[in-house]
This record gives structure tokens, C-alpha cells and sequence, in this order.
């Protein structure tokens, strides 16, 4: 196989990943295609314009940009999560609305048939768990509404945006993403770095850098890895500066991402799996210990230095610092495996065994965060796996893997192949984390935006990828 042709069948399945359908020849990167379009699928050729006339030309271009719009203002208020009443957002309603067209569009991906179906398995099994419930709880109908709510905008909020992916491209689809982020932050008053403006710069920032066709024109817009990892260090030390160390480590891990791709060697992508695999982890540890070793040594604060030494010499490591959920969560489990259900607070002997949990990892249990957040109004186990668990029972726990899954095989699969920019690494590291460390209140943006960019298209599907001849510019699966 020619270098050209290697490179035409890279750029041809990078366009297919990351640009809008329909799209036009990438002339300069990918060179003439054959008349397929630069997702090299055959599956949409493109149409000669004598084969149609002005009008209907004129209306696909009318219909085309239309759609546009309709995808841009669909994703800001997805990503501002404002709240019309009773906590069902402006985005959850336009899903709702425009259900009949994404419902089709999701046909076009992966895997996306299996996450709709999962999602409405939690929804129905909900109120069974509730029931079994209830002859030793008292059930919360406003926490049962917030549950329900909170599911809706998940499972809605990704069907709705993997259409408007389909109109914007993975670019266009983050910048508006995050500016319906920053929407949120400013309505929110969450403007420090760490909690609030970071996350939506970050995704601004990061999906700006997503190399692309430029717009109106055949032309691929390179974006070196350099640059991308350069953003990723800058943005993790202002995470750093406020106090950020997760993000300022799981920054740094993407750097070492997005730069080890530049050495993926194409003959041996099978092999190159595994040895990804060992290289994501290796720099993981080495972006923790990293991390580690500059909080210790002072470098972004006294203050941050002696707190952490401090969680350090109490839990062992910083992972595990100031994380008692993980001991309620594993009591809980063990004392009720069905879980909940939605609206189903813990009574006295739950909340017992969920104190003793946190005890054995020699916590303290006695204070107002357990009292009021983890077991105030509901149960709030501070990681999707104990939420998911704990108000959708089984069902949660099997849509929780399936997400797990589709982050790693995702990863590793765009990585190995060298299509993994710095956004799609950064987004699927921080949900890797989110699925054990993080709420699902505060989870539910990024884990929104990584499904819609984790799940792949079927166009992002080329054949002989394994093939030690390397990557072959063939039809995909029609």
C-alpha cells in the first residue's frame, strides 16, 4: 500500500468520525475518493447536479441549513440545563419535541440502539424497585420526580445531540456544547475555575483544536498534536492554580495521549492495541505519580501541599483521600443488592450499615455532610457506579458497564488507529473517572457529551484495520 493511498484512506476515515454528513471531497488531505464521500463508505455517493435540477438543489441547501440552526441552538440548551419547571430543562423539552427525527438519526451509530435501551429498561424497572421498597421506606415523590427528570435528560439529551452531530460535526458540536456550559456557570454563580468556567474552557478550547474540514471549503484544517497536548498542559495548570488536582492530572494523561499517537505504526495496528493499552496506563500512573510529586513539592501552593499530605497519610493514597462513599457503597450493596429505586430515601437500619461502612475505612461518620448531602433527602454515593446502583438497581448497574465499556473500547480503538484528538482523550478520561468518583447531578454534562462523541459511526468502520498491510480504503458495513 502506497503512502498516498494510506493517507487518503486516513484522512477519508477521519472525515468520516469527526465531520457532518453530508460533506464535501477532502481535495487536499484525502485527494479524489472516487466520487465516495470522505468517509470512504460508499454508502452516500455523491450526486451529480444533472441528476437534479435548481429547485431541488436549492431546497437541500434550504433544508441543509435549517438544520444547521435547529443543531446549534438544540445543543447550547442542552449544555445550559435551564430549568423551565419542575427541574425538565429547555434542552430536555426541544428532544422531546424533535424525538421522531433522532430517532432515525441514531440508527447511524453503534451501539447507540443498545444505550437507548438500557436507559428505558432503568425507566421501567424504576417503579418496581420503588415498590418493593416501600413497605420499609417512605417514598419521596419530589425525589422520584428528580430521578426520573434526571434520567430523561441523559438518555434524551444524547439521542438529540447525536442528530445535531450528524449537521455540526464533532467541532461545531463541542464549541456549542460548551458555550451552553458557560450558560450554565453564569446561572448557576459557579464562576471559579475548578467547579464551574474550567470544564466548559476546556471543552471550548480542546473541541476548537479538533482538526476538521474548513468551513465552505474542501480543505482539511491540520491541527498539530503539539499544539493540542501544549492546550491540555496550559488548561491543567489553571485547574492546578484553583485547586484542581484530578483535572490537572487527567489533563496531563491526555497530553501523553494525544503525543504517544504520533508513533502508532500503521502495519501492526493489532499489536498496537495492547501496547496502547500498556502506554495509556503507564502514563496514568505516571501523570498520577507526577501530579503527586509537584503537589507535595509545593509547586502550586503550601496550603494545597499540606492538605494533601495530610489525606494522603489518612487514607494511603490520594485516590482514596477523603472518599468514604466507597465504604457506604460497599455496605449498602451488601445489605440490599436489588438497590432502592427512584424517590426511595434510606431508613434508619440503612443508614446505620452505611455508617458502619464508612467507619471501617476509619471515618468519622458523625458530621453534616453524611447527615445532610450523602443521606439528606435521597441517597447520594458520590460515584455513578453507587448512584446507578442505588436508584435504578440491576438495570443501573448494567447501564453503568455498558458506559464503562464504551469509554475504554472507544479510547483505545480511535488511539490505536491515531484518530484520537485531545478533546475526545480529555472527555473520555474524565467520565472514566466520573463512573467512580463523581454524582450524577454534576456527571451528567460531560457523560452527555461523551456518549455522543464515544459512539461511533457506522461510517467510522474500516475494514482491514487490523490487516498488517495497514488500513485500507474499502467500503464499509452498508
Amino acid at each position: 500500500m502506497t503512502d498516498d493511498s494510506r493517507e487518503r484512506a486516513r484522512a477519508a476515515a477521519r472525515a468520516a468520525v469527526t465531520e457532518p454528513i453530508p460533506v464535501v471531497v477532502v481535495r487536499a488531505a484525502a485527494g479524489d475518493a472516487g466520487g465516495r464521500t470522505p468517509g470512504g463508505t460508499g454508502r452516500r455517493e455523491a450526486e451529480s447536479p444533472r441528476r437534479r435540477g435548481p429547485r431541488s438543489l436549492a431546497a437541500a441547501r434550504n433544508w441543509e441549513s435549517a438544520a444547521v440552526v435547529v443543531a446549534l441552538v438544540l445543543t447550547v440548551a442542552v449544555g445550559s440545563r435551564l430549568v423551565v419547571a419542575a427541574g425538565v430543562t429547555v434542552g430536555t423539552l426541544l428532544a422531546v419535541a424533535l424525538a421522531p427525527v433522532w430517532l432515525s438519526a441514531a440508527a447511524k451509530y453503534r451501539w447507540a440502539g443498545t444505550f437507548l435501551a438500557l436507559g428505558a429498561l432503568c425507566a421501567i424497572t424504576g417503579p418496581v424497585l420503588t415498590t418493593l421498597a416501600e413497605p420499609g421506606h417512605v417514598v419521596d415523590p419530589l425525589l422520584l420526580r428528580e430521578n426520573y427528570v434526571r434520567l430523561a435528560e441523559l438518555v434524551l439529551g444524547v439521542g438529540a445531540l447525536l442528530w445535531a452531530r450528524l449537521h455540526l460535526g464533532v467541532r461545531w458540536l463541542a464549541f456549542a456544547y460548551g458555550t451552553g456550559m458557560l450558560i450554565d456557570v453564569v446561572q448557576r454563580g459557579e464562576l471559579s475555575f475548578k467547579f464551574g468556567v474550567g470544564l466548559a474552557v476546556s471543552v471550548i478550547v480542546l473541541g476548537w483544536l479538533t482538526p476538521g474540514l474548513r468551513p465552505g471549503r474542501g480543505v482539511w484544517r491540520r491541527v498539530p498534536r503539539t499544539v493540542q497536548a501544549m492546550a491540555c498542559v496550559c488548561l491543567g495548570v489553571l485547574f492546578a492554580a484553583d485547586d484542581g488536582r484530578s483535572a490537572f492530572a487527567m489533563l496531563l494523561l491526555a497530553a501523553a495521549v494525544v503525543l504517544w499517537q504520533v508513533r502508532i505504526e500503521e502495519r501492526s495496528l493489532r499489536r498496537s492495541a495492547w501496547v496502547t493499552v500498556g502506554a495509556v496506563v503507564a502514563a496514568g500512573l505516571a501523570a498520577y505519580g507526577g501530579a503527586q510529586a509537584l503537589i507535595l513539592d509545593g509547586a502550586f501552593g503550601t496550603a494545597m501541599a499540606q492538605r494533601t499530605a495530610a489525606q494522603i497519610e489518612l487514607s494511603g493514597n490520594l485516590l482514596a483521600a477523603g472518599r468514604p462513599e466507597m465504604g457506604a457503597t460497599a455496605a449498602l450493596i451488601a445489605h440490599r443488592p436489588i438497590g432502592f429505586g427512584p424517590g426511595v430515601p434510606v431508613n434508619g437500619e440503612d443508614l446505620a450499615v452505611a455508617k458502619h461502612g464508612m467507619s471501617q475505612l476509619g471515618y468519622d461518620p458523625e458530621n453534616n455532610y453524611v447527615y445532610e448531602y450523602m443521606f439528606g433527602r435521597g441517597i447520594e454515593l458520590h460515584s455513578l457506579f453507587g448512584d446507578f446502583w442505588a436508584v435504578y438497581g440491576p438495570a443501573g448497574v448494567l447501564f453503568w458497564v455498558f458506559l464503562l465499556l464504551l469509554v475504554l473500547i472507544a479510547l483505545v480503538r480511535r488511539t490505536v488507529r491515531g484518530m484520537a484528538d485531545a478533546l475526545l482523550v480529555y472527555v473520555a478520561i474524565l467520565t472514566a473517572w466520573n463512573l467512580f468518583f463523581s454524582p450524577i447531578y454534576a456527571s451528567v454534562p460531560m457523560l452527555i457529551l461523551a456518549v455522543v462523541m464515544l459512539l461511533p459511526r457506522w461510517a467510522d468502520a474500516v475494514p482491514g484495520a487490523e490487516d498488517q498491510e495497514g488500513i485500507r480504503d474499502t467500503p464499509a458495513r452498508p
